[in-house]
C-alpha cells in the first residue's frame, strides 16, 4: 500500500499547532520564534514531508524554479558554469530546470517553450551554433519572463547577458604568438552567426593586421564549435600550405584538430602550436601544453544567476544589464609551472 502524504495539517496536529505557524515555520517567517522553526522543520523531516511547490506558485505566483538551456555540457568549462549557477540558485532559495540542446536551434526553441510551460520564473540561456529562432524569444519577452544570456549571446533583444571579453582575449591570445616569432597563424573559426564566433575572429584579424601580417582567407576555416568541426577543418588545412600556429575558436574544436594531427602524422603536435579559446581542465598534463584563453566560468555562472534573480524580484522592471568579464592568458610557461608547484606539494612529506 502506498504511503499516505504527510501534510501540513498533519505537522500541526502532531505538535499542536495551527496550519498557518506551521507553514510561517517552514518558511522561517519572523513571526515564529527560533525555536519553534528548529522543532518543526525536524518534525517534518522525521514525518518525510515534502512541500507541495504548485500549492506555492499557485499562491505566491512563483515556481521558484529557474530554466536554464544550454548548447553542450560535456566540456568542463559549460559543466562549471552550470555549476555555479546550481550552487548560486540553491543558496537564493531556487532550483533549476537543465536543457541541452546539442548545438540545434530547433531543440533550443523546444527546450524554451518547454520551461515556458512548466512556468518557470525565469530562463538562463547560452544559445546554439545555429541560427537562432528568434520568434521564440520574441514571446519570452511579450511574457514578462526574466531572461537572461550567458557566453553566447543574442544582440539586441533587449535581454541582459554575462559574457567575456571575446575579441580582446583573442587578440592577446594571437599578439602573444606573433611575439613569440610566429608568423603563419590560421584560424579554425566558429559561426558569423553567434557572437562569439564573430568577435574571436575579429580579435584574432586585429592582431595580424596590428602586426603587419597578411590575412590568409585559406587560414581560416569557420564551421562550428565542436571536435568534429576541428577535425574536419585540420584536414583542410593539410591540403595546402600547413601554418605556425592554428587558434581553435574553442577547447573542443582544438580537441579535434589535436585528434586529425595524430591520425595524419603525430610529429605535428610538436611542430604546430595550437591556442585554444577555453581551456579542458587537464591541460598541463598535456604531452604539449598549449595556449589558451581561459574564461571565468564559476564567476559567469554566479553572476549570470545573480542578474536573473534580482530582475525576477524586483516589480517595477529594470534596464537589461550587459556584464562583459575579463580573460586570462595561459601560456605554456605558466602550465609548467602550475604543474611544478602541484608535484612539490604532493611530494611534501606529511607528519
Amino acid at each position: 500500500m502506498a504511503k499516505k502524504r504527510v501534510r501540513l495539517a498533519d505537522i500541526a496536529e502532531r505538535l499542536n499547532l495551527s496550519k498557518v505557524s506551521v507553514s510561517k515555520a517552514l518558511r522561517d517567517h519572523p513571526d515564529i520564534s527560533k525555536e519553534t522553526r528548529e522543532l518543526v522543520k525536524k518534525t517534518a523531516a522525521e514525518m518525510g514531508y515534502l512541500p507541495n511547490l504548485l500549492a506555492r506558485s499557485l499562491s505566491s505566483k512563483r515556481s521558484y524554479t529557474l530554466g536554464v538551456v544550454v548548447p553542450k555540457i560535456a566540456h568542463t568549462f559549460m559543466a562549471t558554469v552550470v555549476d555555479a549557477i546550481q550552487e548560486a540558485a540553491t543558496q537564493r532559495g531556487y532550483g533549476i530546470v537543465l536543457a541541452v540542446s546539442q548545438e540545434r536551434a530547433d531543440l533550443e526553441r523546444q527546450h524554451i517553450e518547454r520551461l515556458l510551460a512548466m512556468r518557470v520564473d525565469g530562463l538562463l540561456v547560452s544559445v546554439s551554433q545555429q541560427a537562432p529562432h528568434v520568434e521564440v524569444y520574441e514571446r519570452v519577452r511579450e511574457m514578462g519572463i526574466p531572461l537572461v544570456f550567458f557566453d553566447r549571446a543574442i544582440e539586441g533583444l533587449g535581454f541582459s547577458s554575462v559574457t567575456v571579453d571575446d575579441r580582446e582575449g583573442a587578440y592577446r591570445a594571437v599578439e602573444y604568438v606573433i611575439r613569440k616569432g610566429y608568423r603563419k597563424i590560421a584560424h579554425v573559426a566558429g559561426t558569423p552567426e553567434v557572437l562569439i564566433g564573430r568577435e574571436r575572429r575579429a580579435g584574432y584579424e586585429a592582431a595580424l593586421r596590428q602586426a603587419g601580417l597578411p590575412i590568409r582567407p585559406e587560414w581560416i576555416i569557420e564551421g562550428g564549435f565542436d571536435e568534429w568541426h576541428g577535425y574536419y577543418a585540420f584536414k583542410r588545412l593539410l591540403q595546402g600550405e600547413l601554418p605556425e600556429v592554428i587558434f581553435a575558436v574553442t577547447f573542443p574544436v582544438e580537441l579535434g584538430i589535436r585528434a586529425a594531427m595524430r591520425e595524419s602524422d603525430p610529429s605535428l603536435l610538436e611542430r604546430i602550436q595550437l591556442i585554444s579559446f577555453s581551456e579542458g581542465g587537464l591541460n598541463e598534463f598535456y604531452v604539449y601544453p598549449h595556449i589558451c584563453v581561459r574564461q571565468p566560468a564559476r564567476e559567469m555562472g554566479r553572476r549570470a544567476l545573480e542578474i536573473l534573480v534580482a530582475e525576477i524580484e524586483r516589480e517595477d522592471g529594470r534596464a537589461p544589464q550587459h556584464v562583459v568579464l575579463k580573460t586570462e592568458l595561459i601560456t605554456p610557461e605558466d602550465y609548467l609551472r602550475r604543474f611544478a608547484v602541484r608535484m612539490a606539494v604532493e611530494r611534501t612529506p606529511t607528519t
